[in-house]
């Protein structure tokens, strides 16, 4: 009876074991001309994809579709329309759109997969991220593919937990959005584009080591994507994350690429929100000066997107004047001029700054800042 039990107990673990292996797929990659190529069958003759995650589609040149019809691969039914791509130079190209019936890849099958046949000759063979993840999540590992497969269930479970997730944070349940995300995550890993809204939902709890985990998780994904630029968003919550742990070189990088990135039309509040969070920064790095400057020209930018004609403009309840004037108080503070850090810090209180109101609220707490002793922080 006991080894009944025994044999049982081993088959259950290996049954266990079988359906965690076949959960994931492990695809060895060709690495050629400074490319990882995939190895594919479409409609069942051997093919090398150039594995692109920068590309939506999948992608043959014409000489490749043309060879693929003469040998009965694909058929003149395939072909079912035109469009427009763009290409690596910015070109707009004419393109046919295809329909390939089966691509394996590493022994799984993509049954229907909508593909785009470029005019040129030589145009290379390209598998794009959105054929991949029909298979399910993936990741990099130097040369290898890992594939991890989910039941449909699974899926249409994580879709639900996302989407949930999502429309949580629109309502400012950050907390909940998280939770949400986290089980998502239990099924599979959640892309860079999700990791970056996770990161968000965490810095708005004021969670700032789960944030800055979030965001290694994301570079580490991002990189290994082949991206060569991050957009302003995942910038600003690098240079947040650095801030708040003291990595101030880094923070300024950051920020500062965020900058240069930055979107077209954007509002002078926007532009002078950057040179206080750059004013801010080089506080932290002890160029007070720098810091000044910079802040000088947020005033400025504030007094013009508020139709305000004056160098120091006070305008009730406005957070860019506050904590503008907050920290120039703070940079004067430490060049010991009282007469300016004095000014400053009164034009932060008026404007409703928080930190200036708490220091002014009475004559102890007004010594000790001028003293340089304990204040608040933003």
């Amino acid at each position: 009876m006991k080894t009944n039990k025994l044999n049982i107990l081993i088959l259950v673990v290996v049954a266990l074991c079988n359906q965690f292996a076949a959960s994931q797929t492990i695809v060895q990659m060709v690495y050629d001309g400074g490319v990882y190529k995939i190895p594919c069958r479409v409609n069942g003759l051997g093919m090398d994809f150039i594995l692109d995650t920068g590309a939506s589609n999948v992608c043959l040149s014409m000489s490749r579709a043309e060879a693929l019809l003469r040998y009965g691969y694909l058929s003149e039914d395939d072909f079912y329309g035109v469009g427009y791509s763009s290409i690596a130079d910015g070109s707009i190209v004419d393109h046919l759109k295809l329909r390939i019936k089966d691509i394996e890849i590493g022994g799984l099958h993509l049954k229907n997969v909508e593909a785009i046949v470029i005019a040129e000759q030589s145009a290379p063979l390209l598998m794009g991220q959105s054929a991949l993840q029909k298979l399910g999540s993936y990741t990099i590992n130097g040369n290898k593919l890992v594939i991890n497969n989910y039941t449909a269930g699974e899926g249409k479970r994580r879709e639900q937990l996302i989407q949930s997730a999502v429309e949580s944070s629109k309502k400012g349940y950050y907390a909940l959005a998280i939770s949400y995300y986290v089980q998502a995550e239990e099924i599979y890993e959640l892309d860079y584009v999700y990791l970056e809204h996770l990161a968000w939902c965490y810095k708005r709890e004021n969670k700032y080591k789960e944030c800055y985990d979030v965001c290694k998780k994301w570079l580490s994904l991002y990189e290994n994507l082949n991206k060569r630029n991050f957009n302003e968003s995942i910038y600003d919550l690098f240079w947040r994350c650095n801030y708040y742990f003291g990595y101030n070189d880094q923070a300024l990088l950051y920020k500062q690429k965020q900058m240069l990135v930055k979107s077209e039309g954007v509002t002078k509040t926007s532009l002078g929100f950057d040179q206080e969070n750059l004013g801010q920064i080089f506080y932290a790095l002890g160029r007070y000066d720098d810091a000044i400057s910079c802040l000088t020209k947020a005033i400025s930018l504030a007094a013009e997107d508020n139709n305000v004609k004056s160098d120091l403009p006070v305008i009730k309840d406005n957070n860019l004047l506050g904590w503008t004037y907050w920290w120039m108080s703070q940079c004067y503070r430490q060049k010991a001029d009282k007469k300016k850090c004095k000014k400053y810090l009164e034009l932060a209180q008026k404007c409703g700054n928080e930190n200036a109101i708490k220091v002014c609220r009475n004559k102890d707490t007004r010594e000790a800042y001028f003293s340089r002793g304990k204040v608040p922080t933003k």
